[in-house]
């Protein structure tokens, strides 16, 4: 079962981790133009099966999934962990779709990211005026 907003569950658990303060960064609002924006970047030491803190956050999100079994952990396949390793991008909107991008590199991921910001200081420096 998926949340609605999101085409797959890697996007709803990458935003679930965000939202749950496991990004490296983050600013926003979802009424600018850039909404709000998350920079996550995952290794596999920080999502394998042996990493407690990375299961609490993870079994938290299963149960806002309402899944049944949501107390087995093995619901979280090898495969989903996996697709969690990388950098990814995350920008929601006021209409509460979020929108994930993923890198290469996290060089290119924090070129996108610090673009974002400055485009929301700017917009954010307006509104103030």
């Amino acid at each position: 079962m998926q949340l609605g907003k999101f085409s797959n569950d890697r996007d709803s658990a990458l935003h679930y981790l965000c939202t749950s303060e496991w990004s490296n960064e983050s600013f926003g609002d979802v009424e600018s133009p850039t909404g709000y924006v998350w920079r996550i970047s995952n290794t596999w030491e920080e999502v394998k099966p042996t990493n407690t803190e990375f299961n609490s956050v993870i079994t938290e999100w299963l149960r806002a999934e309402v899944r049944e079994n949501w107390f087995q952990l093995e619901a979280l396949t090898e495969e989903l962990r996996k697709s969690l390793v990388g950098h990814f991008l995350l920008q929601e909107d006021s209409n509460g779709l979020v929108h994930v991008r993923e890198y290469a590199t996290e060089k290119e991921l924090l070129k996108d990211f610090q673009a974002l910001e400055t485009e929301h200081f700017n917009w954010d420096s307006q509104e103030e005026d």
